[in-house]
């Protein structure tokens, strides 16, 4: 598990949305402005017509005109979250990776610490069975002597 790793380049990422931004800034939203402008200030050419055919032509061309403004409109927002959600990605894989140095830091502070108290009680259960050896070394001598 410890050689897979997620992987991002934070300032691709940034560039990424920041592109998708502009887009939206310089492309989408002026079109949408646009279209949606002369769609509502232009009256609608052929509903007055005595001719059927031609009403019927300018209802259609008005639904895909509303189509289309409604396309863009949704086309805007979309990318315009993309180039948000992008952004937060960056600012949240900066933060889990402070993060998670940090609780890195934290487990091997405390593998380290355990460790020297464990090298600790193995250095006092030495000095210990030293002790006990060296005790029981004077009672065979005192013990075999008298």
């Amino acid at each position: 598990m410890a050689d897979k790793q997620i992987k991002i380049d934070p300032e691709g990422v940034r560039a990424f949305g920041a592109s998708l931004q502009s887009y939206v800034d310089k492309d989408i939203a002026p079109t949408t402005d646009f279209v949606t402008y002369q769609l509502q200030s232009y009256g609608a050419f052929g509903i007055r017509s005595a001719s059927p055919a031609v009403q019927d032509a300018a209802v259609q061309y008005w639904l895909v005109m509303s189509e289309a403004v409604s396309f863009l409109s949704t086309l805007s927002h979309n990318t315009g979250a993309m180039a948000r959600t992008a952004k937060e990605i960056v600012t949240t894989y900066l933060d889990a990776d402070v993060d998670s140095a940090g609780f890195l830091g934290a487990v091997e502070g405390g593998a380290a610490m355990e460790l020297t108290a464990s090298e600790q009680a193995a250095y006092r259960a030495k000095q210990i069975l030293n002790r006990d050896d060296l005790v029981e070394e004077r009672r065979d001598v005192h013990d075999g002597g008298a």
